[in-house]
């Protein structure tokens, strides 16, 4: 199989509505709309996704492959995101 390109999500929630929302597969444009967030207006989700493609799974079919989570404060979403990309 060909190597897939990551997909890099995050979506910022405040109140149950989406106030800023970035897709990308370029790590350094994903790092600085990162630092665009601003952590002081609580309260404030933050969901991270990073999509490492389609491939075979356990039981035969091409599924798709991803890490995802809820974070409130941005040492935990940067604490998750070096997590996700030392599987990449």
């Amino acid at each position: 199989m060909t190597k897939n390109k990551l997909n890099l999500t995050f979506r910022v929630v405040k109140n149950g509505k989406t106030i800023q929302r970035c897709q990308t597969h370029s790590r350094r444009r994903f790092y600085n709309r990162i630092g665009t967030i601003n952590w002081q207006n609580k309260p404030l989700k933050v969901h991270l996704r990073v999509n490492y493609g389609r491939q075979l799974c356990n039981h035969g079919c091409v599924c798709n492959f991803y890490n995802d989570g809820m974070y409130e404060t941005k040492h935990d979403l940067l604490s998750a995101f070096a997590a996700f990309m030392e599987v990449a």
